[in-house]
Formats: structure tokens, C-alpha cells, sequence
């Protein structure tokens, strides 16, 4: 007895298309990742013993650009830039990022919200937000037993 190998063409084309279909599916899902990152930039909190300092990670925009507010115990953050060209020149390519974002965050009782302050330098944008006074640590103390 022979064994012959079937070949069927129908099943290999087919097993084809359902790899480029996860090829595709698999690219679209990174661009989409990618395009969420760019769109909300990369946050750093810092917990410190007196406040906690929250970075943003925000180049190219200027200090003008950004909008910080506090709303019910709310901390917006958001920036608005525009790409504009120069005037006869042209892209080639553009990768900068251009456009808008907005990073919303719950602050807690914990931070006395009339003692933030913001700066913007070397790229990143660092909020202050100072803690109020019984949430800050406490020196050990004895107590008196009655």
C-alpha cells in the first residue's frame, strides 16, 4: 500500500486568508495602542512626604498651551497645540505630535486643593499638590497614660 499526500488547494488558500486576517487585526491593534499613547501622554505621581508631584510628559507644547484646574476635587489637565507648517515648505514626513489631550484625575481629601502650583520646563509639566495637614506624616509623640 502507497500513502499519497492529498493536497487540497481550497484549504491552503483558505488557511492564507485567516493569517492575513490576524496579521491585519494584530497591526490594527498596535496603530490603535500607539495612537492612544500619543494622544494621552505618560504620567509619573511621586508621593512625597509634605505633597505629591505628578509629572506629564508633554514636548514640544509651551507653557501657554496647558490649562490646569481643580473642580470638585478634580485635577484637569490639557493642552491644546496646533501643527502649523511654515509657509512654503512642505512635509515630507511629520511625526511631531500635534493636536490635544486631556488627563483627568481625582485628588482626594487628602490634598488641600488652594495649595497646587504648576511649572512647565524641559518638556514636562509638573503639578504640586500639597497635602493638607492630617494627611501629612506625623512625628512619633508619647502619650500620657492617665
Amino acid at each position: 500500500m502507497t500513502l499519497v499526500r492529498f493536497y487540497n488547494p481550497l484549504a491552503s488558500r483558505r488557511l492564507g486568508v485567516d493569517i492575513e486576517r490576524i496579521f491585519d487585526n494584530f497591526l490594527s491593534s498596535a496603530n490603535e495602542m500607539a495612537q492612544a499613547q500619543l494622544s494621552n501622554p505618560a504620567v509619573n505621581i511621586y508621593e512625597e512626604p509634605d505633597r505629591f508631584r505628578l509629572e506629564v510628559a508633554a514636548p514640544g507644547y509651551k507653557k501657554d498651551d496647558f490649562k490646569v484646574s481643580i473642580d470638585n476635587d478634580l485635577l484637569r489637565i490639557s493642552a491644546q497645540k496646533e501643527n502649523n507648517p511654515v509657509e512654503g515648505e512642505a512635509y515630507t514626513r511629520c511625526e511631531f505630535i500635534a493636536g490635544s489631550f486631556e488627563r483627568t484625575f481625582a485628588v482626594g481629601k487628602t490634598i488641600d486643593t488652594s495649595k497646587i502650583d504648576a511649572r512647565y520646563e524641559n518638556g514636562i509639566l509638573t503639578v504640586y499638590l500639597s497635602k493638607r495637614d492630617e494627611a501629612k506624616p506625623q512625628k512619633p509623640r508619647s502619650i500620657k497614660i492617665d
